[in-house]
Order: C-alpha cells, then structure tokens, then sequence
C-alpha cells in the first residue's frame, strides 16, 4: 500500500518536474522573443526622378527696320522749274550765265493756290530760317528795310496793322489785295477804285517799271551785296528772288532781271545784304540760304485757306 503511494508521488513529481521545465522553457522563449528586436524592413526605395528636359527658348525673331523711300519730287520741267507743291516752283539760275558764275535763287508762285502773309515783329527780330521754322511757312523771304531799332523803314501793313514810317526814297511797294498780290510803283501808280489792300511793304528801289523796263533812275554805282528781290511776271505769277553771294550791284541786278526768261512785268527791291534770305519747303527738306543777322519784317506763303483770296484748295506738304 505504501509502494503504490510512493509510486503515484513519483509520477505526479516527474508530470511536475516536466510541467515546470516546459514552463521556464515558454518563459525564456517569450522572454527571448520579447527582447529580439523586430527586423527593420527597409522603406523602398521611391523611383528618382527624372528632370524635366529644359526648354530652349525661342529665337527672338529680329524685325528688320521697314525700307524708307526717298520722298517722291515731282520731275524738273523743260525749263528748269522744279515743281514742290501746288502753285510753288523753285528754280536756281546762275548770275552770269556766260562765266557759269554766281547763283540766283528763284520761287514762282501761283497767288491763286497760296495765301501771303506779311509778317512783323519789330521787339523780337529772327533770321529767317528761324522765321520759317516758326511760322511753318511754306515759303519765307526777307522784306523791308529797317533801323537800328529794327523799326520797319517805308511803310508797312501787316494784319491789319499799319505799322514803319514814310521815306522819301520808298520807290514802290508790295501789295496783297482783294484780288492777289501784286508789286506797283508809288509814282505813276493810282489805286483802282475799291481795291482793297489787305497788306503791303514799301521799299526801293524799282528795279523794273511796268512792262519790264529797265527803270533808269536806279544808281549805277559799283558796290555789290546779296540782294533780295520780290516781282510779277506777265501772267501774274509772283517771283521771290534772292543771291547769296555779292554777285549784282544794284543796276547790275536790274539789267540781269530786264534780260532773263523770267518774263517780268514789275520787280521791286527788297533790303539786302546781312538781311537777304530765304527759305521754302520741298520733300526733302529747306531750299535756299539763311540771313546773315535777323529781320523784323518777312513775307510769308501759307497754305491756302478756303475763303482766302484765290480758289484754296491747297494741300499741307
């Protein structure tokens, strides 16, 4: 009876033994897998990526600059007058067509297709290339005599304003009337009844009386100077004429407009010398030669302004 307990207490204490070791067995297998540390898994890698490819710029297009053309200038004619716009012509002569010497500048305008302006300013004289430049003349030239205070010498009309003082050796005058522009003696001249004169300029002396003629009483004396010239020829058409050189005396300027092709009616002398300029417009630039010192009085062409003298029309160059 005791055998078999002992035997049972054996069994139960190897059943424990064996309980205890597969005990302390799980522990350390926890224990172990408790303190391993998790296998790091390693991120992917994300794909690199690819640059985009750099863009080339365009090529920035060069415009070439549009092809400028020369002005278009209307052909000389068979006599030698340049046409610059309606009723304007200009025309360069030589002052001794037997030597080839010497240069005339010569404008013929059409009265018709143009207004005229006397224009005065005896405070604040110009040269006239400034005049021109000022004005926006079509035309400009030089006009009367003047003082040392620049206080027109002759009478004179400009915008309705009479201004100068009478001279006993005033010999003829510009006129612009009702009709157009003309240039008459002071003696042997009377007025039309009713013509108007809208502006005028005395000076002296006549270089050629009505029809042409060589006035006799113009002194003959040997000095010379640029000279400035204003006239008529037979169809009405008026003449600006102007030297830069001292090419004429005054009886030489004279006798060089009697035998001319310039077909002259009257002709008139303006002041000269420092004075004598003129300037007019063409398409491609100023034509002519400045003054030398500045000048109160000039006479202007203006473009025409319908309900001026004359049948308008004309166009800004």
């Amino acid at each position: 009876m005791s055998n078999m307990k002992t035997s049972r207490l054996r069994f139960f204490a190897i059943i424990l033994s064996y309980l205890v070791v597969l005990g302390l067995a799980a522990c350390e297998a926890t224990t172990s897998a408790a303190s391993s540390p998790l296998p790091t898994l390693a991120a992917p890698l994300l794909p690199t990526r690819t640059p985009l490819p750099t863009r080339t710029p365009f090529p920035t297009a060069t415009l070439k600059p549009s092809p400028t053309f020369p002005p278009t200038v209307a052909p000389m004619t068979s006599d030698g007058w340049q046409p610059v716009r309606s009723g304007i012509f200009l025309r360069e002569m030589l002052a001794d067509p037997i030597y080839k010497t010497g240069r005339v500048n010569v404008v013929k305008i059409d009265p018709s297709q143009v207004d005229f302006h006397v224009r005065y300013q005896p405070k604040s004289p110009l040269k006239v290339r400034e005049w021109y430049s000022t004005t926006e003349a079509l035309v400009v030239i030089n006009s009367s005599f003047f003082d040392s205070a620049h206080n027109a010498v002759g009478q004179l009309t400009s915008d309705g304003q009479s201004g100068g003082q009478s001279h006993q050796r005033m010999e003829g005058a510009f006129y612009l009337t009702g009709v157009g522009a003309a240039v008459w003696p002071l003696r042997g001249w009377t007025k039309p009844a009713g013509l108007q004169i809208v502006e005028s300029i005395e000076s002296f002396p006549m270089l050629l009386l009505p029809g042409g003629i060589l006035n006799p009483e113009i002194p003959n004396d040997a000095r010379t100077a640029r000279r400035t010239v204003v006239a008529v020829d037979r169809s009405g058409n008026l003449l600006f004429i102007a030297t830069q050189t001292g090419a004429f005396t005054l009886h030489g300027m004279g006798v060089w407009l009697a035998n001319s092709d310039l077909d002259i009616d009257t002709a008139l002398n303006f002041d000269g010398g420092s004075s004598s300029g003129i300037a007019a417009w063409t398409p491609t630039g100023v034509w002519g030669f400045d003054s030398v010192g500045r000048v109160p009085a000039v006479v202007t062409v203006d473009v025409k302004v319908l309900g001026t003298i004359g049948s308008g029309g004309g166009e800004w160059p």
